[in-house]
């Protein structure tokens, strides 16, 4: 009688097994085939699993800028020009707008060129703002 109960709690056991493992003829999830369309997602090659674009503002992030190092960067690339007398940077977000006074003995045809050249400058060596340069006299 013992090894009769043994049996049938057995054969339960093993039906309540298969049943929860989802091997039945209604089962919801059908097996999935080759031509699935999956995104897979990538981490960037950082060699950290891409976990130093999570957050910017650590100063350990190699991405990691402050408006005054920008800043400095923008006055020296404007340092290497000749003709500028004095110059203001004001940075709003991704806008930076520099306004440059240059000095009183360049012609108008100079003075055009001096923006042009300040603009592209600055664009070249700080592609994350928009860049306005603006003459005064």
């Amino acid at each position: 009688m013992f090894r009769d109960m043994l049996r049938c709690a057995g054969a339960i056991l093993l039906m309540m097994s298969l049943a929860g493992c989802g091997i039945s003829s209604g089962n919801k999830n059908p097996p999935q085939t080759d031509d699935a369309q999956y995104k897979a997602q990538h981490y960037k090659q950082d060699g950290m699993l891409g976990i130093t674009s999570v957050n910017p503002n650590d100063p350990l992030n190699p991405t990691y800028h402050h408006y005054e190092d920008d800043t400095n960067l923008m006055k020296a690339v404007l340092a290497q020009l000749q003709g500028i007398e004095k110059s203001n940077i004001s940075i709003n977000g991704p806008k930076a707008k520099v306004k440059i006074t240059p000095k009183a003995s360049l012609t108008p045809a100079q003075v055009d060129e001096l923006r042009s050249q300040a603009q592209m400058a600055l664009n070249t060596n700080m592609p994350r703002y928009k860049v306005t340069v603006k003459m005064t006299r």
